[in-house]
């Protein structure tokens, strides 16, 4: 047997700590992008075979989790935390409507704090899958309307948390997005035409590719790079920065009323900005009132801050 000197044993240890860091260094920065969670929930058909829906939602969460969806390197604790919760409210052989709720979160700076970044329900989802399918995606060609239909989604959960980031760092994101609806006009499913609702998947990428509405993408930016992220290290600064730009939110409500990209945000944000402006001065208080107000005129939540 081949004997080694002390040195020769420490060589090989040292050898062997640096093969294994560099291992679990790979590891952590391969990871994917997405920590996407996905449920099919079939509670409204009833005597139907439930495999095919569990299966669907194994499918999904393999072609979401496991496919590379951008160039970036992600650590382990990046990922980015998103839901899609499919209702399903009809069913005939292989064809499947409903709607589909799509939700993603970010982590705020050095906190255990996370805040929502796009919360919004398709409610008028279809598409043909049948059991032992394959899900196939294709950025050149439409050839599924389910695929296409998650696709477009992430690319937007994408384009969103970039843009959070970095000023317009999502537009790569957004335009795959509105490739995927050009494709799409080929289909005769809804939610991909302009025009029938000002709150379908064309609309929603075309408000975050406005020009008009490019300040919007500014002010995610400014939210939580320049807002959010700095309340870690100076409370008052980071919601100083906040209260200056919502007033930009109230003029793009003026410019384009109705527009989805800022009711989104509006929505995304209520709850958030209640508590963060609930012990400030009455003129503050009024001030973000009359500006969430503008834009969430029905929303009865708002009035709580007047009350505080």
């Amino acid at each position: 047997m081949k004997q080694y000197s002390q040195k020769s044993k420490k060589s090989i240890l040292h050898s062997s700590f640096f093969i294994l860091h560099f291992f679990f260094l790979a590891s952590a920065v391969s990871a994917q992008e997405l920590n996407c969670r996905i449920q099919v929930n079939s509670d409204k058909i009833a005597g139907t075979n439930r495999e095919v829906f569990d299966e669907l939602g194994n499918k999904l969460t393999e072609f979401v989790n496991s496919r590379k969806w951008t160039d970036a390197v992600f650590l382990n604790e990046e990922q980015i935390e998103c839901n899609l919760i499919f209702t399903i409210s009809e069913m005939s052989g292989n064809h499947f409507s409903g709607d589909l709720q799509v939700q993603s979160s970010r982590p705020v700076f050095n906190s255990s704090y996370t805040t929502t970044l796009f919360n919004f329900k398709d409610p008028n989802i279809q598409f043909d899958y049948s059991q032992f399918d394959r899900l196939e995606f294709y950025e050149n060609s439409f050839s599924s309307n389910l695929t296409s239909l998650v696709a477009y989604y992430i690319n937007v959960i994408l384009g969103l948390n970039f843009d959070s980031y970095s000023r317009y760092g999502g537009t790569k994101y957004f335009d795959r997005a509105a490739s995927i609806v050009a494709l799409a006009q080929s289909s005769d499913d809804a939610g991909w035409k302009a025009f029938q609702s000002e709150r379908n998947r064309y609309a929603l990428i075309s408000n975050y590719q406005d020009e008009s509405l490019k300040r919007l993408r500014d002010v995610n930016y400014e939210y939580h790079r320049l807002g959010l992220d700095e309340m870690s290290l100076n409370v008052a600064k980071g919601r100083d920065k906040i209260y200056s730009i919502l007033p930009y939110l109230r003029d793009m409500n003026r410019a384009k009323p109705y527009s989805i990209a800022i009711i989104l945000f509006a929505e995304a944000k209520r709850d958030e900005l209640l508590n963060m402006f609930s012990n400030s001065t009455p003129k503050e208080k009024r001030e973000v009132y009359e500006i969430l107000k503008g834009i969430l005129p029905t929303d009865s939540r708002l009035d709580e801050l007047l009350r505080q």
